[in-house]
């Protein structure tokens, strides 16, 4: 079955088509009721938009070595907000076309052969670099892959088991990334539980695995 979605892979995009795309997806996506509750938030993609241009105009009169760094790492932060910011679109679309569009997002609908993406493996917890941060780590499943993946929280002494109905799933989130994706506000001495399943252009897979870490 043929998976509409928009796309999400912006890294390897000439300077000045970034800008332009970047720009029509914010206009687009800045006060669409289909999208209540964009996830990176648009503040974050405009800011790093803001950054993106500066460096890439600093870049672009000093030819610095510097000057030039700084516009990769910015440009690279942009194109990944982008990415998750596709992510949640798709999520909320779920393939239609009226849908997609609204987004100011390129928009796939072309036929290819092929399957959805397998579960991801190899998932786990780690700490973050402050103390009610996680780090959710996963294998890749390749390119031109987005990752949806959710937690819960389990403060009670009590363990529970991964497949237990009374863990609560928050909202899914979305990564191009399979490493170092955060999970914030964690209460101390509580027990996260973490699953991922991916996304491609024919179709979401299933999810993984459940991990879990209990925080110091």
């Amino acid at each position: 079955m043929n998976y509409i979605r928009v796309l999400g892979g912006f890294v390897h995009h000439k300077d000045n088509k970034l800008l332009v795309e970047a720009d029509i997806i914010l206009s687009s996506m800045s006060g669409n009721p289909t999208f209540p509750t964009p996830t990176p938030s648009l503040e974050e993609i405009e800011n790093a938009y803001n950054e993106y241009a500066t460096y890439l105009a600093r870049a672009n009169w000093t030819h610095g070595r510097i000057d030039r760094e700084l516009k990769r790492e910015s440009k690279v932060k942009l194109s990944q907000l982008l990415g998750q910011l596709a992510g949640y679109v798709n999520y909320v679309a779920k393939g239609e076309l009226s849908i997609l569009y609204s987004s100011g997002f390129p928009v796939f609908t072309g036929r290819k052969k092929g399957t959805v993406p397998e579960v991801p493996t190899g998932g786990r917890l780690s700490d973050g670099r402050v103390s009610d941060e996680l780090y959710f780590d996963f294998n890749s499943l390749g390119r031109d892959m987005t990752y949806e993946y959710t937690y819960a929280i389990w403060i009670s002494r009590e363990d529970a088991p991964p497949e237990s109905s009374e863990l609560q799933w928050e909202q899914s989130l979305f990564t191009t990334r399979s490493r170092k994706n955060l999970i914030k506000s964690v209460p101390s001495r509580s027990t996260v539980f973490a699953k991922v399943r991916a996304i491609n252009r024919h179709g979401v897979g299933d999810w993984s695995a459940v991990v879990s870490l209990r925080v110091r």
